[in-house]
């Protein structure tokens, strides 16, 4: 992932957002890879990747 990635104002990339708002309307790996035509382990990466954010932003706070 690349820092500027990071520093862009929606903090997450384009395609982790996407992935994302999959996630939460219940969609699985399988679902989201075929959908966004990238490999489940893609998702999963881009999965890991917001949760890794996710807790290391609510720890600097």
């Amino acid at each position: 992932m690349k820092s500027s990635d990071r520093n862009s104002k929606f903090l997450l990339t384009h395609r982790e957002r996407e992935v994302f708002e999959l996630l939460v309307q219940d969609k699985t790996t399988r679902d989201i890879a075929g959908q966004l035509f990238i490999s489940e382990k893609t998702v999963r990466n881009h999965i890991s990747n917001v949760m890794y954010f996710e807790t290391h932003k609510r720890n600097s706070l």
